[in-house]
C-alpha cells in the first residue's frame, strides 16, 4: 500500500495520521487538487477501537469518494442498538426506517486499509509504518523527515494537518494544549461469539462503568468495558475485564466460553484542543476534539469534519487565515454541544448515585449548566 516519495518531495499538505479522519481529509484535498501525503506510523495489522458506523455515514463516505471501502465483505450489518442504561430493562433503538439503512460494524484494520488504499488511488503519497524523526518550520514551509521501514526520506509541504488522534502531537508541537475532561478508559478484547449473527451494538451499564460490545463479521465479539484508569490501581487489566463481566448478564451472554483473553488498554477521554488551528497547521478528527464513545460518534465525526478541514487547508495554503477563526469557532459551538448531551446521558443513569465513576459525570461545571439553560 505505501507510496515511495522519491517521485515527489515537495506537497501542498502532509497529514500526520492515517485513521479515517486523516484519509477522509486527505481524499477532500485531492478532490480539490492539492498534492497530498499521508504519514501513517503503522501497517493497519493492530487492534483499533471504534467498530459501528452509523447509517448517516455511508452518505458521508459517499460524498468524499469512499463509499467502496464498505463493500469488502468484512463488515457486518448492524440493525441497532440495545441497551441497559437507566433501568434493569434493556431497551432498543433499531435503523428499520432510516433513509440509509442498517449501521455497519466495522472491521477496523480492514477498513482503514481500505480508505488508504482509495485515497492512494486518488493521487495522493500514502506512506505506512512512517514516523516523523525531525520536523521544522522555516521559509514558509514544513520540512519532513521521516523513517520509513530502514530508509530516511525528506519531504517537504506547505501545511500540516494533525489527524493523530487524541495524542494530537502535531498540534502539540506547535505549542496548542489539549483540555481534558476526564480520564476514560476502554478495556478491550476480541472474543468468540456464542450467538452467531448477533451484530446488535450493546450497551450496559455496572457501578464501575458500561460495557459496549459489538458482532463483528467474522463471528466474533469486540467487547469493551470503559471506566476510570484509577479502577485499575489495585488490579490488573484481565483481572479487572473478567470481574465486571461476571456481573454484566446482557454481555456475558453473547460471548462464548473462552479461556485467557488479550485485554488491551485504550485512552478514551473527552478532551479538545485549547487551538485547533494555526497558521501552518490544523488538526482534525480526535485530534481537534475527542468524544466520549457512548455518543458513537467518534469515527462518522471524523469522516464529516474531512471536508470543513480540507477547506480551510485549502486556504491556508492560498495564504488566506479567514477560514482558519471559522473553523475554531465551529469546533468550539460542536463541542460544547456535546457536553451538554455527554451529560444528560450519563445523567440519566440514576442507580449508582454514590458511585465514583458515575458522580464524576453527573455533576455539571457552572458553565455546562449555562450552555444547558440557554439551550432549554
Amino acid at each position: 500500500m505505501s507510496r515511495s516519495s522519491a517521485a515527489r518531495s515537495r506537497f501542498d499538505v502532509a497529514v500526520v495520521g492515517g485513521g479515517p479522519a486523516g484519509l477522509a481529509t486527505a481524499a477532500a484535498l485531492r478532490r480539490a487538487g492539492l498534492a497530498v501525503l499521508v504519514v501513517e506510523r503503522t501497517d493497519y495489522g493492530s487492534l483499533r477501537i471504534g467498530e459501528h458506523l452509523p447509517p448517516s455515514a455511508k452518505a458521508v463516505l459517499a460524498s468524499l469518494g469512499l463509499a467502496s471501502a464498505l463493500v469488502s465483505g468484512k463488515h457486518a450489518s448492524c440493525p441497532g442498538i440495545r441497551s441497559v442504561w437507566g433501568s434493569d430493562q434493556p431497551a432498543d433503538r433499531d435503523y428499520l426506517f432510516h433513509p440509509h439503512g442498517e449501521g455497519l460494524n466495522l472491521s477496523r484494520p480492514e477498513f482503514d486499509r481500505g480508505l488508504a488504499t482509495l485515497v492512494e488511488q486518488s493521487g495522493a503519497a500514502v506512506l505506512c509504518n512512517a514516523r516523523i524523526v525531525a520536523l521544522a518550520h522555516a521559509a514558509g514551509e514544513w520540512r519532513l523527515s521521516l523513517r520509513h521501514g530502514a530508509a530516511t526520506t525528506q519531504a517537504r509541504a506547505t501545511l500540516l494537518i494533525d489527524a493523530t488522534g487524541r495524542a494530537a502531537s502535531i498540534a502539540k508541537r506547535s505549542g496548542a494544549k489539549p483540555i481534558v475532561y476526564d480520564e476514560l478508559i476502554g478495556l478491550v478484547a476480541r472474543v468468540p461469539a456464542a450467538v452467531p449473527g448477533n451484530n446488535l451494538v450493546m450497551i450496559e451499564a455496572l457501578e464501575q462503568g458500561w460495557w459496549y460490545s459489538a458482532g463483528l463479521a467474522d463471528g466474533s465479539v469486540i467487547a469493551t468495558f470503559m471506566t476510570d484508569r484509577a479502577q485499575l490501581r489495585t488490579s490488573s487489566a484481565e483481572r479487572f475485564w473478567h470481574e465486571r463481566l461476571a456481573s454484566a448478564p446482557l454481555t456475558a451472554a453473547r460471548l462464548a466460553e473462552h479461556g485467557e483473553v488479550d485485554v488491551q488498554v485504550r485512552t478514551a477521554r473527552t478532551q479538545r484542543l485549547d487551538e485547533p488551528v494555526g497558521d501552518h497547521w490544523l488538526a482534525v478528527g480526535d485530534a481537534a476534539m475527542s468524544f466520549d464513545p457512548l455518543s458513537s460518534e467518534g469515527i462518522s465525526k471524523g469522516l464529516e469534519w474531512a471536508n470543513k478541514a480540507a477547506a480551510v487547508a485549502v486556504a491556508l495554503c492560498r495564504g488566506d487565515r479567514s477560514a482558519a477563526a471559522a473553523y475554531r469557532d465551529d469546533i468550539a459551538r460542536t463541542f460544547a454541544d456535546y457536553l451538554v448531551t455527554r451529560y444528560r446521558y450519563y445523567a440519566a443513569e440514576k442507580r449508582w448515585p454514590d458511585a465514583p465513576f458515575w458522580r464524576r459525570r453527573q455533576i455539571a461545571p457552572k458553565p455546562l449548566r449555562a450552555r444547558m439553560s440557554h439551550l432549554s
